[in-house]
């Protein structure tokens, strides 16, 4: 169904924005944090397998402007977290 695809396409897009926010943790991480590193990775290729997943599955491409909305309101809830 049409609602399948769109919302296929959130999740696609949801877990490419995750996947590169923690390879910016990753990239400014110490190297000797080998563990985090280890971990992040983990999650970081787990992140990239759900969106390949949802891809294959039928997700439909997202606007660029709903794209960037997403973008603005997950720096807007990581701003939010650092500071609670």
């Amino acid at each position: 169904a049409v609602g399948d695809k769109w919302s296929l396409g959130f999740v696609k897009e949801t877990e490419e924005q995750v996947y590169r926010h923690l390879q910016d943790h990753i990239s400014r991480l110490p190297a000797a944090d080998q563990r985090s590193r280890t971990i992040l990775e983990t999650m970081k290729n787990d992140e990239l397998q759900h969106a390949v997943n949802a891809d294959k599955a039928g997700a439909a491409p997202l606007p660029r402007m709903i794209r960037s909305a997403m973008t603005a309101i997950s720096k807007i809830m990581t701003f939010t977290a650092y500071r609670v």
